[in-house]
């Protein structure tokens, strides 16, 4: 099995936002975890703060505070992530300079033996 959970990790702490929304999105499509496509969300909201639109980048992250909270409760290693989100998230006008530079780092792995959820209705959908 690919390990997506630890190529996100690398890429997100490489600043390569991009890369890691889109190495997260096809797992995502195969186990439909609101969790997942949470972390999907922060990466291109992180991608919004690099091109200035700060407007985007928030409404991203409003809508990836809660499930990010709740994924951070099974999975540790987002507790700081589900912090910087939900104080993030609650800014009135986000300081995209400031967002990028405290963004914590990531360091996620894939679990041996974990249960695979088959997500019917995201089939071809796109998240940016």
């Amino acid at each position: 099995m690919r390990d997506e959970l630890a190529a996100f990790s690398r890429l997100w702490n490489g600043e390569r936002y991009f890369e890691a929304h889109e190495v997260l999105e096809d797992r995502w499509r195969r186990t439909g975890d609101p969790g997942e496509r949470a972390l999907i969300q922060c990466a291109a909201a992180l991608l919004h703060l690099q091109r200035g639109n700060t407007g985007g980048a928030a409404k991203l992250l409003r809508a990836a505070a809660p499930p990010l909270r709740a994924f951070a409760a099974r999975e540790g290693a987002l507790l700081a992530l589900a912090a910087w989100v939900t104080a993030a998230s609650a800014a009135s006008t986000p300081d995209a300079a400031l967002l990028l530079n405290e963004r914590p780092p990531l360091h996620l792995r894939v679990r041996e033996n974990e249960p695979g959820r088959r997500n019917g209705n995201a089939e071809g959908e796109r998240h940016a």
